[in-house]
């Protein structure tokens, strides 16, 4: 069954992109998982950071997103968005971000009269394709507009990125609780977790926060923490490498935070059975 997973903060630079990008890239390389990567954020970073990494640079869509969405709702969804999707590796698909997704929440409030049904569209136009996969995964703008709002609604689990330093905690405590706002639209939604990355490991006030955080979200912060590594910055710029110096340590301390990722989910599912 496929699972869909949003990764978001109302913050930019806390981690969200980077994390979208080392856990597609570790479900489809290490465990073998078919991985769709649904970039919503019309700055497409992680879109770019993903074709470095597999050496698709030049690699473009058929079809410029919002024009698939376009194309699909006049057609009553009888056409999919596959036109936007391209293929990175056996077991990677990315719905290529685009700059022109700026204009989404203002094409969905004119297309779309009814309100709730604005929140629904990502929803709809998955369902003819996330079959193909075992994870879908979300790489979302930093802000609580329709196009983030249509990420939660058609997922099923959410992670949380934030940064040690306060302007970050602060993010991170509203969309805690917007996330349960947004229970009145996807009542499935279960969050993963809060997944910590510290500024600065060896900083009073990056372990001041982080402390501080634990203690709020409790159970919900991940066990494992992301340190700050330039390595991750090289990775940015020439995508992820593994036969560099530190590539090693540096892609094992995000493998330990995908390894949690999974076992929390496995938690989360098994919990639900009980109940049920």
């Amino acid at each position: 069954m496929t699972k869909i997973i949003t990764v978001g903060n109302f913050k930019g630079g806390v981690g969200k992109s980077t994390f979208v990008e080392l856990l597609a890239y570790i479900l489809a390389t290490k465990e073998k998982k078919k991985v769709l990567v649904f970039d919503t954020d019309p700055q497409a970073d992680v879109t770019e950071k993903l074709k470095r990494t597999f050496g698709k640079e030049d690699v473009e869509p058929e079809t410029d997103l919002l024009q698939a969405i376009k194309k699909s709702v006049d057609s009553n969804f009888e056409r999919d968005i596959s036109g936007s999707i391209v293929s990175l590796h056996e077991n990677l698909d990315l719905v290529h971000g685009s700059w022109h997704l700026e204009q989404f929440d203002t094409y969905v409030v004119e297309e779309l009269k009814d309100k709730k049904a604005r929140y629904y569209l990502f929803y709809t136009l998955l369902q003819s394709i996330k079959e193909k996969y075992d994870y879908i995964i979300y790489d979302t703008r930093p802000s609580t507009g329709i196009t983030t709002t249509n990420a939660i609604c058609s997922s099923d689990f959410m992670i949380v990125t934030t940064q040690t330093e306060e302007a970050s905690a602060n993010s991170t405590r509203k969309i805690y609780n917007y996330i349960g706002s947004m229970l009145q639209y996807n009542e499935g939604i279960e969050l993963i977790g809060v997944l910590p990355y510290l500024v600065d490991s060896t900083g009073a006030i990056s372990r001041l926060v982080e402390a501080e955080l634990r203690e709020q979200f409790q159970e919900d912060m991940y066990e494992h923490v992301i340190r700050s590594s330039k390595r991750v910055v090289a990775w940015g710029k020439y995508g992820i490498t593994e036969d560099k110096p530190y590539d090693k340590k540096t892609l094992q301390m995000y493998v330990d935070a995908v390894d949690e990722t999974l076992q929390r989910i496995r938690n989360i599912e098994a919990e639900k059975e009980g109940v049920n």
